[in-house]
């Protein structure tokens, strides 16, 4: 290689140098990135279709009416103040159906009323026989019981009365009288907006202080009540209480029996407007001694009036 040749060369290679960095410079701006969206295709399967099923109705089915056999079923149930009573009671042959509450005196216990019970339920457990001691016990001569409709029965025993009252307790016995009433308006088969009431002597006073006493308190309803020889023994005044039931709208039914030689009866059966009193002339007989066979007016005639009278449409 001669002399002349040396700078031409140069002269070539610095043209290489440039050639190469022009290169390096379009290298170092990259060029921009594409990206594509997604494109959704058309498909032949058609989108499934949500469809919902309602749950199904649940309709209970009407609860079955239960009649009773008509056996007596001891019942129980506590005072106000703690005190548990005993009773009876007689099921009707329907339900719900009206239910009387009887209240037995001082002498005895609910156990008086045992043969007029089966009478008034008029279910076929009756079996009419005497009872040489006690006439309104000897249901051989009951008179046909005519009613207008089923009814229950509803017996017990006050405090301290097993076999009779030991003791003179007006005020425990008017909590027995309200604890019997609220225990009526809750048994099985009973319509509480129909419950009447009868009792002889203190017991006659205690079913016309439970009717009225029911229909204030508002957890029932009773129509009306049936006293033998009242005397207002529970402290409370009669013609107070009678009166509550007389003047209501329309007016409930309230019998009062006496004999003539019975003072406090005859008192306290008297001079009460609306009252249905019945007396049986000069007689000493007092509550239960009332009931006896042969009467022009038999009072169990009388009763089998009151109750019907009471439960058709009374009081409604």
């Amino acid at each position: 290689m001669n002399k002349r040749q040396i700078p031409f060369l140069f002269i070539i290679f610095v043209v290489f140098l440039s050639a190469c960095s022009g290169n390096q410079d379009t290298i170092d701006d990259p060029a921009p990135i594409l990206t594509t969206q997604p494109t959704d295709l058309p498909s032949d399967t058609p989108e499934p279709t949500l469809t919902f099923t309602p749950a199904p109705t649940f309709t209970p089915s009407a609860t079955p009416i239960v009649i009773l056999d008509p056996e007596p079923i001891e019942v129980n149930f506590i005072t106000e103040d703690g005190v548990e009573l005993d009773g009876l009671y007689y099921p009707a042959a329907e339900n719900p159906a009206p239910l009387i509450v009887l209240v037995h005196w001082a002498r005895g216990d609910m156990t008086e009323w045992e043969q007029i019970a089966f009478w008034l339920q008029d279910r076929g457990l009756l079996v009419r026989s005497p009872d040489y001691n006690n006439s309104w016990k000897s249901s051989d001569w009951y008179p046909e019981y005519i009613p207008e409709g089923p009814l229950g029965v509803l017996v017990f025993t006050m405090r301290d009365c097993q076999g009779g009252c030991q003791t003179y307790s007006p005020a425990g016995w008017l909590l027995d009288i309200e604890a019997v009433m609220l225990k009526a308006a809750q048994l099985q088969g009973v319509d509480k907006d129909r419950i009447i009431t009868a009792g002889s002597s203190i017991g006659a006073d205690g079913a016309l202080y439970g009717c009225t006493w029911m229909n204030q308190a508002g957890f029932g309803s009773c129509k009306g009540s049936f006293s033998l020889s009242p005397a207002s023994l529970l402290t409370l005044p009669y013609d107070e209480l009678a009166n509550q039931l007389i003047g209501a709208e329309p007016p409930l039914p309230v019998y009062c029996l006496f004999g003539l030689r019975d003072d406090a009866s005859v008192e306290t059966c008297s001079d009460i407007a609306g009252l249905v009193p019945v007396d049986y002339g000069y007689i000493e007989n007092h509550g239960f001694e009332l009931i006896q066979p042969g009467q022009s007016l038999d009072p169990l005639v009388l009763l089998n009036e009151f109750i019907n009278i009471s439960l058709t449409g009374v009081g409604e």
